[in-house]
């Protein structure tokens, strides 16, 4: 035993690197070639699972002050890259390697290039001082390794069977290196020119969206990956105010608001919707019921409705195969699923279904039954399933959803798509007034966290602010 502890002890020795932001030593049991083959695997996930915006300018403008900012950082050699995320999500997060992701839901809450550049600023930080690197070391060095996704978890980037690993963007950062990140970001940001002084209201304002919401669960993504070091907004004010000389600093209000004239704003609702337990999607022409009290997420690739105590869950996706005879065929030759006797049945034009049984890596064993239909043209796969002891209780939802694949009536209203409108004010309003002109597309409380005002305050004459408006 004593043997292979001094064995280890040496392995952890040797496995030790310089960090580049602190110049010193520690434990990195991930070379900077897999930083770089994990990140862009993050890359592929994001584009399948949320899907980028489509928007080259937009993302164009926002890479160009990315890479501005990672060429003067500590490891400019890293081959970065600047993600625009379709999400509403109120987020911004960072893979190792130098792979950026900022979602338009975030972008709708800040009011200048200065306010981004802070954003970014703390996610290259994140990269350059290796803090997942880090933390995955410190799993690796635990012999417990980076863990695949649950079948049976809450998490939005919950897995399908046989499905891809939780990846790396969601590994929570400690505090300290939220500061460290937090620090880097000031540092970033001065160095290209900015006023950082504009870095506190992000944190004010991701405050405020939070306690709009009412709901912890719906915290800002930013604030729930990324754990609060403590009073950000007195921290990033306190750096701010060592600047001796702003004069010459940018905030970028003018240039970064013509970049938000057109962004989508909330869920966008070409890409379906959950309306109670309905599920819509007018392009596919496609509506679907999940189980009552279930939660639904609307992935790019696919849409997953969860038990709330994650006892079970059900998937729907599109199927590689043309046919249900091949997509049927496909899904018995996974290896260690068996699978039952399929079931011909009359959901969309046409389907199969079976049950099957599988066991989690942990020995957890599995139920649930797959069914493949056919709609549009093209093949759908649903999948029911949740631990054999629990099956019973949850086979009658998932059936019950199964059935309830069909095309929405000739007559069905959808919701319509909401953007930001820059408009300059003609003559001083109140965010109440740009709501009762909006035609319903934004309330007084949006407006005022988009723009982040106080509702009730007058905005002066020739001042330019974001609205919302139906597209």
């Amino acid at each position: 035993m004593r043997k292979a502890t001094l064995a280890a002890a040496a392995l952890l020795i040797t496995a030790c690197a310089v960090n580049p932001v602190t110049g010193k030593r520690q434990l990195s049991l991930v070379s900077e070639a897999q930083e770089i083959e994990m990140g862009r695997g993050e890359v592929v996930r994001a584009r399948e699972e949320t899907g980028f915006y489509p928007d080259s300018g937009l993302t164009a403008y926002i890479a160009g002050i990315g890479k501005r900012m990672a060429a003067a950082s500590e490891r400019p050699d890293l081959p970065w890259e600047f993600h625009l995320i379709d999400d509403p999500m109120v987020n911004a997060f960072a893979a190792p390697g130098g792979f950026i992701f900022i979602t338009r839901g975030i972008l709708a809450y800040m009011n200048s290039e200065a306010e981004l550049a802070g954003v970014i600023g703390h996610e290259i930080g994140h990269v350059t001082a290796k803090h997942t690197v880090t933390a995955i070391s410190r799993q690796q060095a635990g012999t417990i390794g980076i863990i695949g996704a649950a079948i049976l978890t809450n998490d939005q980037r919950v897995a399908d069977l046989g499905g891809a690993g939780l990846g790396v963007l969601f590994l929570k950062y400690g505090r300290d290196q939220e500061r460290q990140s937090d620090g880097l970001g000031h540092r970033y940001s001065l160095a290209q020119g900015y006023d950082v002084r504009e870095m506190p209201k992000t944190f004010m304002t991701l405050g405020r969206v939070s306690e709009a919401s009412g709901d912890a669960g719906r915290i800002p993504g930013f604030l729930s990956t990324h754990p609060d070091p403590g009073d950000r907004v007195a921290a990033t004010t306190a750096w701010a105010d060592t600047v001796s000389d702003y004069s010459k600093l940018i905030t970028g209000r003018d240039r970064f608001l013509a970049q938000m004239n057109g962004l989508v704003y909330g869920e966008d609702p070409r890409q379906g919707y959950f309306e109670g337990v309905r599920f819509l999607h007018q392009g596919l022409r496609l509506q679907f019921d999940m189980p009552n009290g279930w939660r639904g997420i609307n992935q790019a690739s696919q849409v997953i409705m969860v038990e709330p105590n994650g006892t079970a869950q059900i998937i729907m996706k599109q199927a590689a195969q043309a046919s249900l005879n091949e997509a049927m065929a496909a899904w018995r030759q996974q290896q260690g699923v068996t699978t039952g006797a399929a079931t011909a049945g009359n959901v969309g034009q046409g389907s199969q279904s079976a049950e099957f049984t599988a066991s989690m890596q942990d020995g957890t064993a599995l139920r649930g039954r797959v069914q493949f239909f056919l709609h549009g043209g093209s093949v759908y796969q649903v999948l029911g399933l949740s631990t054999s002891v629990n099956w019973s209780q949850w086979i009658g939802a998932v059936d019950a959803t199964m059935r309830s694949f069909t095309t929405p009536p000739a007559n069905q209203q959808y919701r319509r798509v909401r953007e930001l409108r820059v408009v300059t004010l003609p003559s001083g309003k109140t965010v109440d007034a740009l709501a009762g002109e909006s035609g319903g597309a934004a309330t007084a409380r949006e407006l005022a966290l988009i723009n982040s005002v106080d509702e009730g305050v007058m905005l002066a004459a020739g001042k330019k602010v974001k609205t919302i408006r139906w597209r």
